[in-house]
Order: C-alpha cells, then sequence, then structure tokens
C-alpha cells in the first residue's frame, strides 16, 4: 500500500462522511478548497493534502462523481457548494480517456491471445481514434 494509499484511509477514517478509503466503491464530489481546510486543522501539511487530493481525485469513482449540481461535501459531510458544468465536463473527458485506454488494452489482450499480429489487420477509425487518446493519455503534460 502507498503512502497516498494510507493517508487516504486515515481521512476516510477521520472523516467518513466525506472521504472513501476504496477506490471501487462511489465517491461524493468534494469541497473546494478541502485541502486547506485540512492543513488548517494541522490534519495534513500544504504538500500532503495537495499531492493526496490530487491522488484521491484522480481516481475513476471520483470522477464518475462529478456531474452538473452534484452537493460538494465539506469535512463534515455537510453540504458546501455544487458541481459547476466546466468541472462536469472536464471530469466526463477523463473518464472518456481512461474507458478509451481500457478498450486499447483490452483489444491488445485480445490480439495476443489469437496471436494475430494487429499490424497484419487493417485497422478501422475507431481503433486509430482509441490509440491516439491512449497516446494522449500516457504522455505525461
Amino acid at each position: 500500500m502507498t503512502k497516498n494509499h494510507n493517508v487516504v484511509a486515515m481521512l476516510a477514517a477521520r472523516f467518513p462522511q466525506t472521504f472513501v478509503a476504496d477506490s471501487a466503491r462511489p465517491h461524493r464530489p468534494l469541497k473546494l478548497g478541502i485541502d486547506r481546510d485540512l492543513v488548517a486543522l494541522g490534519v495534513l501539511d500544504e504538500a500532503s493534502a495537495a499531492k493526496t487530493l490530487r491522488h484521491y481525485c484522480s481516481r475513476l469513482m471520483y470522477r464518475r462523481s462529478i456531474v452538473v449540481g452534484a452537493v460538494r461535501l465539506d469535512l463534515d459531510g455537510q453540504a458546501a457548494g455544487e458541481v459547476a458544468a466546466a468541472h462536469a465536463a472536464h471530469a466526463q473527458r477523463i473518464i472518456t480517456r481512461i474507458q478509451g485506454s481500457r478498450a486499447l488494452e483490452a483489444s491488445d489482450g485480445a490480439a495476443e491471445k489469437t496471436h494475430q499480429h494487429p499490424c497484419k489487420e487493417r485497422v478501422g477509425l475507431s481503433e486509430l481514434k482509441a490509440a491516439a487518446l491512449a497516446r494522449r493519455v500516457a504522455v505525461p503534460g
């Protein structure tokens, strides 16, 4: 288990109405600026808060919770704003990239199982788009 996972587990234990330790369980949108709240309470320092929340908010289940109008929660599990359309659109773009990457990985695995070399077949437009999307996800920055 990585340090980020340990910190998320600690946050979930201390703030169970806000954070979820298990990345496969449904998540809830966090209040904007919740990192400053964690620092102000002395729970985390600024660097740890930024790193841990970046890790937490990159989870697929967290991204799926970011839909227009969804209630954002503070550390006490109380309503602290709503998800804006721009944030929801950004989350959806990332979800689409993740799903495209997973689809590409699955199709690569299927090609290996049938012992076919992928270059010996014509590639359709949807496969080219998925490959391009996967490259964009794989390139940092």
